[in-house]
C-alpha cells in the first residue's frame, strides 16, 4: 500500500469536514430537526410601546461649549500663552554714606602645604602565574625578555619580597625601610 501525500490528507481532511456538516443540516439544519414555519403576526407580542415625555421637550437646551475638547478632533491646539505679567514698580534709589569705608586687610598666604611623602616604586615585570605544589608554589615573573621564578619569602629585583599567593594575584613587599609596612599586589596578565 502506497503512502498519502500531504495534499491528499488535506483534500481527505476537507472532503470529511464538509461531510460532517452536511450530514447536520440534512437533519434539519442546527434547530435540532425542527422546520421553520411562517409565524402569525397576531401571536407576536411585543409588549406597552415606550412613553415619551412631552414635557422634556419644551425645556431649554443646554449651550454648546466651543471650548471644550472636540472628541473628533485628531489635533487639539496648544492653550493661549499666558498674559504678561506687570512690570514691578522701580525701586528708590539707594541712599550712599559719604564716609569711606576701611581699607581692606590683606592676609598673608598661607604656607605651602608640605611635599607628598614619596611612593613605593611599582615592579616592573609582570606576574604570570606560578606552578609547582599548593604548599610550595613558585612564582613565574616576566621581566622584559627574561622569565624569573621565585618562591614564597624570595627577594625579587633586590626590592621586592614575595608575602603570599593569592588566586589570580601575587603580594609583594618592600625591601626598603621606608616602605617596610606597605605592600603591592600585582595582578596575574596573560
Amino acid at each position: 500500500m502506497r503512502k498519502l501525500t500531504t495534499r491528499e490528507i488535506v483534500l481527505l481532511l476537507v472532503v470529511g469536514v464538509l461531510g460532517v456538516i452536511g450530514w447536520i443540516y440534512g437533519r434539519g439544519g442546527p434547530l435540532g430537526g425542527r422546520a421553520m414555519t411562517a409565524v402569525d403576526p397576531s401571536e407576536l407580542n411585543y409588549g406597552a410601546p415606550p412613553m415619551v415625555e412631552l414635557a422634556r421637550l419644551s425645556l431649554e437646551p443646554e449651550p454648546f461649549d466651543s471650548g471644550a475638547r472636540n472628541l473628533f478632533d485628531y489635533y487639539t491646539p496648544p492653550p493661549p500663552p499666558p498674559k504678561e505679567r506687570p512690570k514691578p514698580a522701580p525701586r528708590p534709589p539707594v541712599e550712599r554714606s559719604t564716609q569711606q569705608a576701611a581699607p581692606v586687610q590683606r592676609h598673608e598666604r598661607p604656607p605651602p602645604p608640605p611635599p607628598a611623602a614619596p611612593k613605593p616604586p611599582r615592579p616592573d615585570f609582570r606576574y604570570i602565574g606560578f606552578m609547582g605544589p599548593k604548599d610550595n608554589k613558585i612564582a613565574v615573573l616576566a621581566q622584559g625578555e627574561d622569565v624569573v621564578l621565585a618562591q614564597l619569602g624570595d627577594i625579587v629585583d633586590k626590592k621586592y619580597k614575595i608575602l603570599e599567593f593569592k588566586y589570580e594575584m601575587l603580594v609583594l613587599g618592600y625591601t626598603d625601610a621606608r616602605w617596610a609596612d606597605e605592600t603591592h599586589e600585582l595582578p596575574m596578565k596573560r
